[in-house]
């Protein structure tokens, strides 16, 4: 177990989610993961939203290994 805390990612540029991630008054930084959101015929909304969380927080874990990312 590292003797520091990880450093927090939000992998999102939304402006909406990281002022709710900001509530809780822990620090984070915020990087733009930069994939394609398009829609996947025949996927369901929740799907859609699973996949998308998933790879934003992967894009952003291959760029910041030592950090606990949430992708959303």
């Amino acid at each position: 177990m590292p003797d520091h805390p990880l450093p927090l990612i939000l992998g999102s540029s939304s402006r909406y989610r990281q002022e709710l991630l900001s509530r809780l008054r822990i620090p984070f930084s915020a990087h733009s993961p930069d994939i394609d959101e398009s829609a996947i015929d025949g996927e369901t909304p929740s799907r859609q939203a699973m996949r998308l969380a998933r790879s934003k927080a992967e894009a952003i874990a291959a760029r910041f290994p030592d950090a606990c990312v949430i992708g959303s």
